[in-house]
């Protein structure tokens, strides 16, 4: 049995179609697979740079939270000489 030309063609055709159907899905699953792993690659340090920044935080927090402690004993020591002077000076009741 053989094969018309017109049957080989549309073979040929065939096979051509497919080898570029699936080479363009493999192409566009890898091109995917880039764009994802640099989203995650973005994703990672986007979580990284919030980390650092968390950290900064909790650290001002810290140095502040001691201004504020050295600013409450100062004023909590000025009362107290404020009392004091008051007494000598006969203000207080």
């Amino acid at each position: 049995m053989f094969m018309s030309v017109a049957s080989v063609v549309s073979l040929a055709v065939g096979i051509i179609s497919c080898t570029i159907g699936v080479a363009t899905f493999v192409s566009a699953q890898i091109t995917k697979a880039r764009q994802d792993g640099v989203l995650i690659e973005k994703v990672n340090t986007c979580i990284s740079n919030t980390e650092e920044i968390k950290n900064d935080i909790k650290e001002k927090n810290r140095e502040i939270d001691s201004v504020i402690d050295e600013h409450t004993r100062a004023i909590t020591q000025l009362q107290t000489e404020m009392k004091t002077v008051f007494k000598h000076i006969n203000l207080e009741s």
